[in-house]
């Protein structure tokens, strides 16, 4: 089975997850195949790159013309680098934990944010022969037609600020601070700032904000921004993992039994759960974006794999593994919304349709009260 065709205008929307952008890295490869093209962004359906933290340095490679392959090595080759093991190998995973709490309370971050810088500029100088190119500089690269989005959030004002590589007040930003702008997780990295209209701003990770998945985003940028018809448009969203209800509860003890330190390492875990799913449903219900060709690729977990872990060997090649999944699914149109839960973890299947149910009743009381009204008032007709 051959992937069912994309529409005129195509959106490539990438969750944050850290390390594991691996995985959607490695799915991008199947996507490069069935569009015989070596690097997605030379593709004249692509238009729209959108992505958070890790999803963001994944928008921002393919902006640059890296192919998937290439971005699924430097995963592999630089993710020890930028994290690499905070305890001794031999540490037990309860003494680990303690250890990275202890330091995420004495340290502003747990890792630097100078190897991550290293790589993103050494990386755009080898596609572009510009370490510092600019988000103007990529603009004039993509033409009108192409945009890259990158979501970071603005500390003082407290909302999320959309980096577009189009935007006049948004050229003088370097990529690789957009980049780095968008993937600063705390407590892993250190906030960014830089100096803006004679002040201080401070900005961290995609992820803090609303739009950890920003499917929503590259709609919006699709058929608001860019004036495309949703009914020529498709959005493919990425996810880097979910790990479902049971199996989280395993993973994390049972709710009512969590204590304080419990919930500051959870409740972040709830917030960014709840950001993923609304806005793939904002795509499907909004006025605007309904009619969207939508796709989500989302992998189940039975076990999470933090963002900012020291990964083992068996670790990046479960990884990989997942990815190669993920790449089926785009050949054999194996996508959420989804009636199987294999395919729709996130469970948008049944929170649209409840949706869709429950407007469609909202509907009928409506059109009920109306006929009521006028067989009362027959002098209004």
């Amino acid at each position: 089975m051959s992937m069912k065709p994309l529409r005129r205008h195509v959106g490539i929307a990438i969750d944050g997850g850290g390390i594991k952008g691996l995985i959607v890295a490695r799915a991008l490869m199947a996507l490069e195949e069935e569009l015989c093209c070596r690097s997605l962004i030379k593709s004249p359906q692509i238009n729209i790159l959108a992505g958070t933290s890790t999803g963001a340095i994944l928008a921002a490679s393919m902006s640059i013309g890296m192919e998937a392959k290439e971005i699924v090595s430097a995963y592999r080759e630089f993710g020890q680098k930028i994290f690499p093991s905070l305890s001794p190998p031999w540490f037990p995973d309860p003494l680990r934990d303690a250890d990275e709490f202890l330091r995420s309370i004495l340290q502003r971050s747990l890792y630097p944010n100078k190897p991550l810088i290293d790589v993103l500029r050494a990386t755009i100088e080898k596609k572009t022969a510009k370490a510092d190119l600019t988000l103007a500089e990529l603009n004039e690269m993509l033409g009108p037609r192409k945009a890259l989005v990158l979501t970071t959030v603005n500390v003082s004002e407290r909302r999320t600020r959309f980096l577009k590589s189009y935007r006049k007040n948004d050229g003088d930003w370097k990529l690789w601070e957009a980049v780095l702008a968008s993937s600063s997780v705390p407590p892993a990295l250190p906030i960014w700032s830089r100096r803006e209209n004679g002040k201080q701003v401070y900005y961290t990770d995609g992820g803090v904000g609303s739009y950890g998945n920003p499917a929503f985003i590259a709609a919006r940028e699709a058929t608001v921004f860019h004036g495309y018809g949703a009914r020529n448009v498709s959005i493919l969203s990425f996810g880097t993992g979910w790990v479902e209800g049971d199996d989280y509860q395993k993973e994390n003890g049972v709710p009512s039994e969590w204590r304080g330190l419990d919930w500051a390492r959870n409740a972040p875990d709830l917030f960014l759960g709840d950001a993923l799913r609304s806005q793939s449903l904002e795509v499907l219900q909004n006025r605007e974006t309904g009619k969207i060709d939508f796709r989500r690729f989302q992998m189940g977990l039975d076990k999470n794999i933090p963002p900012d872990a020291f990964v083992s060997n068996a670790t990046y090649a479960r990884m990989e593994q997942l990815g190669d999944e993920m790449g089926r699914r785009i050949r054999e149109n194996h996508f959420a919304p989804n009636p199987d839960s294999k395919f729709d973890p996130e469970g948008l299947f049944s929170l649209r349709n409840r949706f869709l149910a429950a407007g469609e009743t909202g509907r009928r009381t409506a059109r009920g009260f109306m006929r009521r009204f006028l067989r009362r008032t027959p002098g209004l007709v």
